[in-house]
């Protein structure tokens, strides 16, 4: 993990209106908050009073493991081998709408208020409607879209977010993948029945550009996949389908998981409650999932090359940042567990490709970035001045291919559906995984012990590591702004 000191985004790069004082920072080199795009004189340009400022897509899938990536090559070829691969991205709330919410406010759940899928501080509810990131690029000029699944709950009754030119979620039949309908702009909703729902959504997304790129304006693109979530039948979650004509592919594919000394560990009794007294994962029902997962991706795979393509046939592409992501990690049996909402590597860590101007391709970066990076780093490629104090830093001279100063700890955290809405929270290093939840504790050392196999929450060779660990913990879980992205130091060596 880069770490020397912290990053404060200045006005156009995302803490612009803060009223907290500024800490004692290492300040980003001049020109280094842009990106650069084409001249007025470049081929891929319009009109001479174009906007020079890039345009910005953000394309996630729901659910997708880092690891998936491998089943996707148009996407690793159009994004990844043309741009920057962040090989240690994380999603620090790693459960579908809190990973949302930070998306949509750059703050983390205790500033946003959204802890959980559920319950009195979960789902779109807890959201504050006029308080999501869309308004701050509308009032910097550009034109702003959204199509596919936003926060969870959120229907076609419910109120539209502030700032979206055009406005394109799942209102009905979220998780059907076969029967929905998306908002169409508040008019009556689009309805489809016996489509999949990628192709629906990819066939919107293109649409959108080609409406946006008839204006001069730049623009701001979400368009949040459904796959590999599972599908929603009746009420019961069953692995998600594919398009027919991938219906016959992956037939031999193994989980990762398998070659994880992690899968149906042996002994679980040390480990947080999670994991504590689970019966084994059943081999059968994680093969079946894995494959179904990887099948519901090639959809994706597509979609995002026919984005692409439409970009480049508008003349887009050129000046396009495209960023590639997940919501979540998600486990296939790694401590017996299968799903999110837990803080373990494969449920933390999510892909995240970037691909624009100014970004060398084929490149990569082990900054730890994570989702709540991502609207201060899209704030500073634009100029859009954020309105209110975000939690995240920009990443932008790292695209550059800078050495960026970073913090040396992330916040990661889960929520519940009930008490008062937090589970286990807790922070990352480049060393360890720690986090509590009440009595419950666990203090991974993934330098030692890589697949976290072993809890030293009550290894006193760890003492001194838990009490740094959890006096940063303290900080964290209530952080807002600068203090989200301290700079804390050395931690003492195990004894």
């Amino acid at each position: 993990m880069a770490a020397a000191a912290l990053v404060v985004c200045s006005a156009a790069a995302g803490l612009a209106g803060s009223s907290e004082p500024a800490p004692s920072v290492v300040p980003v080199a001049s020109g280094t908050d842009r990106l650069p795009v084409p001249t007025d004189d470049s081929p891929v340009s319009r009109a001479g009073n174009r906007d020079a400022r890039p345009n910005v897509v953000l394309v996630m899938t729901d659910d997708m493991r880092a690891d998936d990536l491998r089943a996707m090559p148009l996407t690793r070829r159009l994004i990844a081998d043309r741009g920057l691969d962040f090989t240690d991205a994380t999603s620090p709330h790693p459960l579908c709408c809190p990973a949302r919410a930070e998306l949509v406010t750059g703050q983390y759940a205790q500033n946003n208020g959204v802890q959980h899928n559920a319950g009195p501080f979960g789902g779109f509810q807890a959201l504050d409607p006029t308080h999501e990131i869309s308004s701050w690029f509308s009032r910097a000029g550009y034109r702003t879209g959204f199509v596919g699944k936003f926060l969870n709950g959120y229907t076609a009754e419910d109120v539209r977010p502030s700032g979206w030119t055009h406005w394109d979620p799942l209102v009905a039949g979220v998780y059907d993948y076969l029967d929905f309908a998306l908002a169409d702009d508040d008019e009556s909703p689009a309805k489809y029945r016996n489509s999949y729902v990628t192709d629906v959504i990819a066939e919107r997304t293109n649409d959108t550009v080609r409406r946006f790129a008839r204006h001069d304006e730049p623009f701001l693109l979400f368009s949040w996949h459904l796959a590999p979530h599972y599908r929603l039948d009746d009420g019961r979650p069953v692995p998600p389908p594919s398009a027919p004509r991938d219906a016959d592919k992956f037939a031999d594919a193994v989980p990762p998981s398998f070659d994880d000394p992690s899968f149906n560990e042996r002994t679980v009794l040390d480990q947080p409650r999670p994991f504590r007294n689970r019966r084994d994962a059943d081999p059968q029902v994680v093969v079946r999932e894995h494959r179904a997962r990887l099948r519901a991706l090639q959809s994706v795979d597509r979609a995002v090359a026919s984005l692409v393509d439409t970009l480049r046939e508008t003349g887009e592409l050129e000046r396009t940042v495209i960023v590639f992501t997940s919501d979540n990690g998600y486990s296939l049996g790694e401590h017996r567990f299968l799903g999110k909402n837990v803080l373990t590597d494969p449920v933390l860590q999510v892909p995240l490709l970037v691909r624009g101007p100014g970004i060398a391709p084929g490149s990569s970066s082990d900054l730890s970035v994570t989702l709540v990076d991502l609207p201060a780093t899209f704030a500073a490629i634009s100029g859009a001045t954020p309105g209110w104090t975000v939690d995240g830093a920009s990443v932008v001279p790292t695209l550059r291919g800078l050495d960026q100063p970073f913090r040396d700890t992330t916040l990661v955290q889960t929520g519940d559906d009930g008490g008062d809405g937090w589970a286990y929270r807790g922070v990352r290093t480049d060393r360890y995984l720690y986090g509590v939840n009440g009595a419950d504790a666990f203090l991974y050392d993934d330098e030692l012990d890589p697949h976290q196999l072993v809890n030293r929450i009550d290894d006193p060779a760890y003492a001194a590591v838990r009490a740094a660990l959890e006096e940063r913990r303290g900080q964290l879980i209530t952080c807002r702004g600068w203090a989200c992205n301290q700079t804390f130091g050395a931690l003492p060596e195990p004894g």
